[in-house]
């Protein structure tokens, strides 16, 4: 059936509504429903879809993660819209995986990457430029009526341009896998799930140690800063809670003593640093060896000064210290690494202000099951990029031996 034959039964009908005749007339209803059901078989052959009109997201999402695990020849054409297997290649690489895991990849890394979690995060298509402003002297004052104004204030405006670093991560698995819909969607799952921690993991490490350079422009003395949170220029003297020059971390330094008691008094030294507008939204980052010490810390009737909070909700924050809610990053360092390397063993910062990431499209993911045989290639590419771009809204602190 065809547009043709359903004019023509628009003709039939039109006649037989005009008839007199009662049996016409009741068989106008009959054609109705032939009418209709002409629209219906014409509405499902003009579907994308090759099999059924009755397949839903679900039956998507299916086919897609069957598409992961076997590879791109798996589906046949018009299982899967085209928007949602693949995107255009761009000129960095193709990419051959569904689009529909976009979401899970950004909530797992979210939760996975400590920093990640607490930053402001940017996607862009291009590389990111931003104009930072620093206050280089003056303060607002007072004057009397009539009085004359004067310049107290200066300001320096310069020109910030994110570096780039590529993370990848590549993994092989057998080629066969059961046909049963089950067993693809949870292999898909426990790919996507191994890959996702293991670029998470590389992340953490870039964004705390890492030193890819970010341009600079037009601050007098400084031409790049690092991608690293702990990679950066320290400065250790006369810090104060109004401490800011940008390219330099503000840090604070705590000497420890051969015994007693010494991180729980360094903690709220490093909090009395940062200024008040910060300290509504600051988060500590440690290790897991510095959250040890400071629980373990006692006072002489051997009670623990601080007392470890109930188990968090995952992603959310670990406990409090002093008030202050901490995250466990264990690419943060250990007390000894610290004080060997002479890294800060703690952060304090309102990170969506102080530190903004930067992704540079969504992941790149690329299924090769051709190139070896009874094995698929799995490959995950992620461009990211970091910067400090408020030094006054995060703190460091610096272990010293005595």
């Amino acid at each position: 059936m065809n547009e043709e034959n359903i004019n023509k039964l628009f003709e039939e009908l039109a006649t037989k509504a005009n008839s007199d005749d009662a049996v016409n007339k009741a068989e106008v209803e009959t054609l109705r429903g032939e009418i209709a059901d002409l629209r219906d078989q014409m509405a499902r052959k003009s579907q994308t879809k090759s099999h059924t009109a009755d397949i839903t997201a679900q039956d998507d999402d299916r086919l897609a993660k069957l598409a992961f695990v076997k590879g791109r020849y798996a589906i046949e054409d018009g299982d899967v819209k085209a928007t949602e297997f693949s995107r255009l290649v761009g000129e960095e690489g193709g990419n051959t995986v569904p689009t529909v895991f976009d979401g899970e990849i950004t909530r797992g890394l979210a939760k996975l990457s400590p920093i990640r979690s607490l930053s402001r995060v940017v996607s862009v298509k291009a590389n990111l430029e931003r104009i930072i402003k620093m206050r280089v002297g003056g303060a607002a004052k007072t004057k009397a009526e009539k009085a004359a104004y004067t310049l107290n204030t200066t300001d320096l405006f310069g020109k910030l341009s994110w570096g780039t670093n590529e993370i990848v991560d590549q993994q092989r698995h057998t080629s066969w896998v059961s046909d049963d819909q089950e067993s693809i969607l949870n292999l898909a799952a426990e790919l996507q799930d191994s890959m996702i921690l293991n670029i998470a993991e590389k992340e953490s490490d870039l964004f705390l140690n890492g030193t890819t350079t970010n341009t600079v422009q037009d601050v007098p003395g400084l031409t790049t800063t690092r991608m690293g949170l702990l990679a950066q220029t320290a400065l250790t003297s006369g810090v104060t809670k109004y401490t800011d020059v940008f390219g330099q971390l503000a840090t604070v330094q705590a000497v420890v003593p051969v015994s007693g008691n010494y991180l729980s008094d360094a903690v709220l030294k490093l909090r009395s640093t940062l200024h008040s507008n910060y300290l509504q939204n600051a988060v500590l980052v440690f290790s897991s060896d510095v959250e040890l010490a400071l629980f373990m810390e006692k006072d002489e009737n051997g009670r623990s000064l601080l007392r470890p909070a109930d188990a968090s909700v995952a992603g959310g924050f670990a406990g409090t210290v002093h008030n202050m809610p901490y995250v466990i990053d264990d690419s943060m360092p250990t007390i000894a690494d610290a004080l060997q390397d002479g890294t800060p063993a703690i952060l304090l910062a309102d990170f969506a202000k102080a530190y903004t990431i930067v992704d540079f499209g969504t992941m790149k993911w690329v299924v090769d099951p051709i190139t070896e045989p009874q094995y698929v290639k799995y490959s995950a590419r992620r461009r990211v990029g970091g910067a400090i771009v408020d030094y006054k809204a995060i703190r460091a602190l610096e272990l010293v031996t005595a």
